[in-house]
């Protein structure tokens, strides 16, 4: 089961469950209208496919490009392990 919710006020994008490829295309829409600095909550993340790996990546350059941030927060021990063997944590500010 995946679960995501964009809060605009706190600009905060929370990710539960196993994000996977069936979920990709929704929340890319999602992501595709942020023009601010973003956080992406991944507390309640159990898995994360590399689509949506690809997904940020695609979020974060957009942004960058704005001079905005995208803020990893609350990682899990899993997830952040993910992101350290793709490297990915040289590019995303994770908190």
């Amino acid at each position: 089961m995946f679960q995501f919710e964009l809060n605009e006020k706190t600009r905060t994008l929370t990710l539960v469950g196993n994000f996977d490829a069936s979920r990709t295309e929704e929340v890319k829409a999602v992501l595709d209208n942020v023009e601010d600095s973003l956080n992406i909550d991944m507390n309640n993340l159990q898995f994360i496919c590399s689509s949506g790996i690809g997904i940020m990546v695609m979020t974060y350059r957009k942004l960058k490009e704005k001079g905005k941030e995208v803020y990893l927060i609350n990682l899990n021990d899993h997830i952040r392990k993910v992101f350290e063997v793709a490297m990915l944590n040289k590019i995303f500010n994770i908190k």
